[in-house]
């Protein structure tokens, strides 16, 4: 009997270990899509026409900044409309690439902005041998905001767009810069409750079980701290305007997170819009026109000094 209690004690530690290290190596080593992955996916989504402007019409300038130990590639684009010195910064998600930040690029584009388009760590050009999902990402961000501020002088307004993983980076980043505003598409207000309904939803355990060794051990053997990376932290203690976008049907990150943050914002000119059906990162593709207005009229609001 105590052979068998002994066996059983062995396989239900075997079988937590392997969740808890196929849990890790979800979050610190995704997938990486390649530039053509997401360039196929763009156009097969209906963003051809941003996609060939990118690529044979705008005056792309490439850059590359080292950054907490890794080097971040990515791309200056001066806009000809732009009439003010102005350029936002789009931040992608999780998996993919700087072409999946062109769609959003487009729009700021024709609002008369100047874009940089970047690869967050681990992802496309850029090094690095893991992802902390907004941890260290945002202070890469930090790095590209002053680069951009060395290219288009001090005086340059900057605004933040981000979606999924670069929507959280943006707000992360908050806590080290202050940016005109903020455009945030389905990020999570807090990575270890994001970690507790992924383990709920996909292992159907109970995350008591699972998370405080995912949390251990991602914090000694990557320096990643999954309980302090907090855009909900970082968004009550500033007072930069943000505008949340985040469908109802989101699968993956549920549209609560946008609501707890929007909840706790200082500016009382931040906006939410949920988008009835759509799911994780599809807010553009369900009403494209609706979404390009409601954050062209919240960059107004941010321009004219409203928020």
């Amino acid at each position: 009997m105590k052979i068998f209690l002994l066996i059983l004690v062995l396989l239900y530690a075997a079988v937590i270990s392997y969740i808890v290290f196929m849990c890790l190596k979800l979050i610190t080593r995704p997938i990486r899509y390649s530039y053509e992955d997401c360039r196929s996916a763009e156009i097969e989504n209906g963003f051809a026409d941003a996609i060939r402007k990118y690529e044979n019409d705008w005056n792309r300038e490439a850059f590359e900044l080292p950054c907490n130990g890794v080097r971040i590639s990515g791309e200056i684009i001066r806009n000809p409309k732009a009439k003010e010195n102005k350029a936002v910064i789009v931040c992608h998600g999780q998996k993919v690439n700087r072409y999946c930040s062109i769609k959003y690029a487009d729009m700021f584009m024709d609002m008369g902005y100047n874009v940089v388009l970047y690869d967050e760590r681990y992802f496309g050009r850029s090094t690095g041998k893991i992802s902390t999902l907004g941890q260290e990402e945002a202070k890469d961000l930090k790095e590209v905001y002053a680069y951009t501020k060395k290219v288009f002088k001090d005086d340059c307004r900057i605004g933040l767009h981000g979606e999924s993983m670069g929507a959280a980076t943006s707000l992360l980043s908050l806590q080290y810069i202050k940016p005109v505003f903020v455009v945030a598409d389905c990020p999570f207000s807090d990575s270890y409750k994001l970690y507790e309904e992924f383990t709920i939803k996909n292992v159907h355990l109970p995350p008591v079980l699972i998370l405080p060794w995912v949390a251990l051990i991602a914090k000694h053997k990557y320096g990643y701290d999954i309980k302090n990376t907090s855009p909900i932290k970082a968004v009550e203690n500033s007072d930069v305007p943000v505008c949340f976008m985040h469908g109802t049907s989101d699968g993956l990150i549920r549209h609560e997170h946008s609501e707890a943050m929007f909840k706790v914002c200082k500016n009382k000119k931040s906006e939410i819009h949920l988008y009835e059906g759509a799911d994780h990162a599809r807010s553009v593709f369900v009403d494209r026109e609706r979404y390009r207005k409601e954050m062209e009229d919240f960059v107004k609001k941010c321009e004219k000094g409203l928020c």
